[in-house]
């Protein structure tokens, strides 16, 4: 009888464990954070669905600066410039950059944007860096993608690809500061919506023309 039990125990708990990865969906809606460095203050927003993000940077006065439509899948960056109504394709040039880091994945929690967070911390004595995140799990499949097809050299992008395991989260705060405790910079999401997005938001806008450099 206990056999029988345990069976149907362990049967019902493979079909939960299935039931809950199928059921897991890759994030899609949309992230509102702010940059800061020193005394400037830039707000972006990323609109994200399955392997596309759009990335707009949001001027004080609320208006759309810039858009970037990323394509996680090909590996390209479109740049576009709503004001003059032109786009451009942007090529990756850059070469990675290799940093010698120490990892450290700690118990501590915060809430943050209605997620509970993670305090993960990557230092580099020889770059003279100590970049703290506050990391939130929940499908976000698409950052670590993003971050390789961006291929930024900011500290704070270079060292979350430093950390093991760092599939699935998104760090609604990320603080970049010297070993002697000066901050560098500052990521900090306000906000977080997850619902539809719809697919002309990843599309180069009908009347844009393609920037030619001579």
């Amino acid at each position: 009888m206990h056999a029988i039990l345990r069976q149907f125990l362990v049967a019902g708990l493979s079909i939960g464990l299935c039931a809950t990865a199928a059921t897991a969906q890759p994030f899609e809606g949309i992230l509102e954070f702010t940059k800061t460095t020193g005394p400037v203050v830039t707000s972006y927003k990323y609109y994200v669905k399955g392997d596309r993000v759009r990335i707009e940077e949001i001027s004080a006065r609320g208006e759309v600066q810039g858009i970037m439509l990323v394509d996680t899948r090909d590996k390209t960056v479109t740049a576009i410039s709503p004001e003059r109504k032109l786009y451009m394709d942007v090529p990756n040039m850059r070469l990675p950059k290799d940093v010698e880091t120490t990892v450290q994945k700690t118990s501590d929690m915060k809430e943050m944007a209605g997620y509970k967070c993670e305090k993960w911390i990557v230092k580099s004595g020889p770059e003279d860096r100590v970049l703290t995140y506050w990391v939130a799990a929940d499908e976000f499949n698409f950052f670590v993608p993003l971050l390789e097809t961006l291929n930024r050299k900011d500290e704070q992008a270079v060292f979350f690809l430093e950390i093991k395991d760092n599939k699935g989260v998104f760090p609604l705060l990320g603080i970049e500061q010297k070993t002697d405790g000066a901050e560098v910079s500052r990521l900090e999401v306000k906000k977080v919506t997850k619902e539809a997005q719809k697919p002309t938001l990843f599309e180069i806008p009908a009347g844009f023309n393609k920037f030619e450099r001579n």
